[in-house]
């Protein structure tokens, strides 16, 4: 199972890729500075110590006292000692303390306390112009009495920390600029083409069986993926066709001898005897509902079609709505159940009688499916960019797992089989909603039933003329 920190999202992965790049960027700053911070607290304490061994030197070739003309002559002078020289513009005077047996002061200006015997990294002087200052420092013992401490300022490590530092912030604000926008840009190109592969997947869902994922230059991944795509479609829409062409021939062809049947058996009924035109009848309505079932199939089909999208024209929903309303109210409230209707005018490009049949078949079913005392409610409202229109009954309702299936062709519920109809009438509705662009679906509710269909508004005067 991936682990659940691992981005999904193209955003995501841009994010981790910069985040990624700067701590890279961070621990490399870090690894550099400890290095050179390093390197220059070594050349410091080289630089004392061959001071230190020339001076000890001097002693032991020329006695204490030229060492102390030697300190006092050097006391002050700078020295150009490896790339150091050339950092501090040349001064960087060495420091010198040194003290007889008695530990008198000899020689050297070095302001500071006398500091522990071998090296110490950090003490505290006073430089000429009154300033404190931190020091190396070495203190050795001087050969037959007394001791020599030379120091070097490290002013150099902190100036060459902050320069570090400064360099380490300009590069890595560069380097995070440059990493944000490759990410960045590289993350609006995918999203822009998964968003195109999108809105065609979803017009293809939509029934557009005719759309296909873009192509752009035919090299990349991407292209590559949609050509693959493009190739099962172009697949999957000629099994599609074939499909239909094979069941609407099937309903064609079956309609033919089933009206020859059914007129054989009323051919049959005039001359038969009582008992037998019972035997007969029934057969007719047999046939009779075997001829709706063939109907409504051609139906669906017609439906399906793109032609039929070349009759739409601009019309208000809400006065297909009422006037559906107003048909079906006596006959519900024969029944017990009560009809109220709530419109706003919400105008759509479609066609009415295809509107209408959508209705008549949601309205067919309230009156089959629900029990007398059933309070019913259908609205059109607007939101947005769309028309919303709702059935709302407080019946029996619909399970949760049956409400995407009840709009498949065929579909029955258990409890429905032994009514009246072949599971066509919600699937008709399905695909007149989908003809107009729209979406039906069975709505959660705590109580009876929803019905929910969305279809897209008339906005402007282009979207009437097209």
């Amino acid at each position: 199972m991936p682990a659940s920190w691992i981005p999904r999202s193209i955003r995501g992965i841009a994010i981790a890729v910069a985040v990624g790049a700067g701590l890279v960027t961070a621990l490399l700053g870090l690894a550099t500075y400890g290095v050179v911070h390093h390197e220059i607290e070594r050349q410091i304490d080289h630089r004392i110590e061959v001071e230190t061994q020339a001076l000890l030197e001097q002693n032991r070739a020329h006695g204490f006292e030229a060492l102390v003309r030697t300190v006092n002559a050097r006391d002050g002078v700078a020295f150009d000692i490896g790339y150091l020289s050339s950092i501090d513009g040349g001064d960087r005077s060495m420091g010198y303390i040194l003290t007889d047996a008695s530990g008198r002061r000899r020689a050297g200006s070095l302001e500071a306390d006398i500091p522990p015997s071998g090296w110490s990294e950090f003490l505290q002087f006073r430089k000429p112009d009154g300033s404190q200052g931190i020091a190396q420092v070495m203190n050795s013992a001087v050969p037959g009495g007394g001791r020599l401490i030379v120091a070097a300022d490290r002013a150099i490590v902190d100036q060459m920390d902050l320069t570090i530092l400064k360099l380490f912030l300009l590069n890595f604000g560069l380097i995070m600029l440059v990493v944000g926008l490759v990410a960045f840009g590289f993350g609006r190109i995918i999203q822009r083409r998964l968003a195109a592969i999108r809105t065609s997947a979803e017009a293809i869902m939509a029934d557009d069986l005719t759309r296909r994922m873009p192509v752009e230059s035919g090299r990349g991944e991407l292209d590559l993926l949609a050509i693959a795509l493009n190739a099962m479609l172009d697949r999957i829409s000629r099994l599609v066709e074939n499909l239909r062409h094979i069941s609407v021939g099937i309903a064609h062809d079956l309609r033919t001898p089933v009206n020859r049947l059914r007129q054989r058996l009323e051919e049959a009924h005039r001359c038969a005897d009582p008992q037998t035109q019972k035997f007969l009848d029934a057969a007719t309505a047999e046939s009779d509902e075997l001829l709706e079932l063939l109907t409504g199939l051609l139906a669906i089909s017609e439906v399906n079609r793109d032609a039929v999208r070349k009759r739409f024209a601009a019309l208000d929903v809400a006065d297909v709505v009422r006037e559906m309303v107003a048909t079906y109210q006596p006959s519900l409230e024969d029944r017990g159940i009560a009809l109220t209707a709530d419109c706003d005018g919400a105008p759509v490009m479609g066609e009415k009688r295809l509107l209408q049949r959508a209705l008549a078949n949601l309205l067919d079913n309230l009156d089959v499916h629900t029990p007398a005392g059933t309070q019913a409610h259908m609205s059109v409202k607007t939101d947005g960019d769309n028309v919303i229109i709702r059935l709302t009954d407080d019946g029996p309702g619909i399970p949760a797992a049956d409400r995407q299936r009840v709009f498949e062709p065929m579909a029955r519920l258990d409890h429905s089989r032994s009514m009246p109809g072949h599971g066509l009438g919600l699937s008709m509705v399905a695909a007149i909603v989908s003809a107009h662009q729209g979406i039906v679906e069975i709505a959660p509710s705590t109580n009876g039933l929803t019905v929910r269909i969305q279809l897209p508004r008339i906005t402007s005067r282009a979207n009437i003329d097209r």
